[in-house]
């Protein structure tokens, strides 16, 4: 069986995560990142190269993720694919990336982990009965939690309305 590779980013939010709609009125978030970009050299030394900025949309549960967990200043590392466009406006060809998943980089963010099981399908519905269930299990079954399950992004959807 073949490793599972999509492409991914590194960088900075750089704006407020915006959410918008298509122009078939589906729901996204827009933000500007930017990446800072190093030349490193034989000697092991590296020239400062400036930064770029380019800009990150997302649909389905990541929506709401990047609004409720991301500011300006925050890293992150993303997967997903980059997709090219034509502004309808300018005419001028531009690209957006499409992510799939994102996460704060570890690299940059202190954070604790919290393996406590979400709440999530009929135990979110009856509080009382999940609190009675959450009890009875053991802990190394609570210790981690479901698997993330981002939306495919080979599968596409609907073309963003983006005023880049």
């Amino acid at each position: 069986m073949s490793i599972n590779a999509r492409p991914s980013i590194r960088g900075f939010i750089a704006s407020e995560p915006e959410k918008l709609e298509t122009v078939n009125g589906n729901p996204y978030v827009k933000v500007r990142f930017g990446q800072e970009r190093k030349q490193r050299h034989e000697d092991g030394t590296f020239t400062d190269l400036g930064k770029t900025f380019s800009t990150l949309i997302a649909y389905n549960d990541n929506i709401e993720r990047i609004q409720n967990n991301y500011v300006p200043g925050d890293r992150f590392i993303a997967q997903g694919k980059v997709k090219t466009f034509t502004n309808e406006e300018t005419g001028q060809d531009g690209e957006v990336f499409v992510a799939s998943g994102i996460g704060h980089d570890t690299a940059y963010t202190r954070y604790d982990v919290d393996r406590s099981p979400r709440r999530s399908g009929p135990e979110h519905e009856a509080p009382a009965a999940a609190a009675g269930q959450a009890a009875e299990r053991s802990a190394p079954e609570a210790s981690h939690p479901p698997a993330f399950r981002a939306p495919d992004p080979e599968t596409g959807g609907p073309s963003p309305a983006i005023g880049i």
